[in-house]
C-alpha cells in the first residue's frame, strides 16, 4: 500500500510517498543494496513540490524505471521524495551492478539526473528515513479519519467531542500523564487495562475542538511528546459525526 505524508520547513515542502507493506519483510537479506536516481524537475510550485503537469509527465518514467528495475535487477521500488524541485526514487535490489546504465537508458535526456548506491542490508535508509516517524503516521491516520468521515456528510469545522487515546506501561504512567493533559484542556475519561497488549494501559481523554488537519497535527505533537515522558504512545483519536 502506497501512502504518504508531507513535512515543511521555513523555505520548502517534502512529500515522501512509500509503500509502506514493506515494514512487514525488512530487511530483505536477498536485497541488500539500496540504489537510487534523482530527477531534477523544471516545472515546480514556490514550495519546491512539482506541479500537476510535472507529475504527468514524470509519472511514466517512473513507471518505466520501476518495471525495467524489477525485470532486469529484482529490484524493488519502495519510496519516493518531492523535495526543492528533485523526485528521489528509491530502490532496494540484490546488486547496484548495472542500475546507473538502467536509469540512463530508460530516462535519457528526459531528465537531469544523478544516481547513487550503498549496501544497507539492514534496510536503514527505508526503516530510518523513508518511514515514517509517530507524528507522521498519525498525519497519515488523521487524513483517512477525515475522509470517512466527510463521506459521511460530516462537517469538520464544527467542534465535537473528541476522544484521544493514549497508551502505557503501567497505570501510574497513564494518571500523571492524564493530570498533565488536564492542564492543557483535556479531561480524562477512563483508563482500562487490556493483558494482551504492550501498552496495555489505556487512557482515553476528551476535548472538545474542531477537525482542521493543522490542529489534529499540533495536538498529535503535544500528546505524543507528552505520553512520552512516561514511556507511552500515543494511539489516535476518533469523533462522530457532526453535520
Amino acid at each position: 500500500m502506497t501512502e504518504y505524508y508531507m513535512t515543511n520547513s521555513d523555505e520548502s515542502s517534502v512529500k515522501t510517498e512509500l509503500e509502506i507493506d514493506y515494514l512487514d519483510t525488512a530487511p530483505q537479506a536477498e536485497r541488500p543494496w539500496l540504489v537510487w536516481t534523482f530527477l531534477q524537475l523544471t516545472d515546480v510550485q514556490e514550495n519546491g513540490l512539482p506541479t500537476e503537469q510535472a507529475l504527468q509527465k514524470l509519472e511514466p518514467v517512473i513507471e518505466r524505471l520501476e518495471s525495467r528495475a524489477a525485470e532486469t535487477l529484482d529490484a524493488i521500488k519502495v519510496g519516493q521524495r518531492f523535495e526543492d524541485g528533485w523526485a528521489e526514487l528509491y530502490f532496494y535490489a540484490p546488486s547496484a551492478k548495472k542500475f546507473q546504465n538502467l536509469v540512463s537508458d530508460v530516462v535519457g535526456s528526459e531528465y537531469i539526473f544523478d544516481v547513487g548506491t550503498a549496501r544497507d542490508a539492514k534496510w536503514e535508509h527505508y526503516l530510518y528515513t523513508l518511514y515514517p516517524d509517530a507524528l507522521m503516521l498519525q498525519q497519515i491516520q488523521t487524513r483517512h479519519i477525515l475522509a470517512e468521515l466527510a463521506e459521511e456528510g460530516d462537517d469538520n469545522t464544527k467542534e465535537r467531542e473528541v476522544e484521544h487515546y493514549l497508551g502505557f506501561l503501567t497505570e501510574g504512567h497513564a494518571k500523571r500523564v492524564a493530570e498533565e493533559l488536564y492542564l492543557h484542556g483535556f479531561e480524562k475519561k477512563e483508563i482500562g487495562y487490556n493483558s494482551s497488549e504492550e501498552y496495555g494501559n489505556t487512557l482515553v481523554i476528551v476535548q472538545t475542538h474542531n477537525l482542521d488537519q493543522e490542529l489534529l497535527e499540533e495536538l498529535a505533537f503535544l500528546l505524543i511528546t507528552t505520553a512520552e515522558k512516561e514511556h507511552g504512545i500515543y494511539v489516535g483519536w476518533s469523533s462522530g459525526v457532526t453535520s
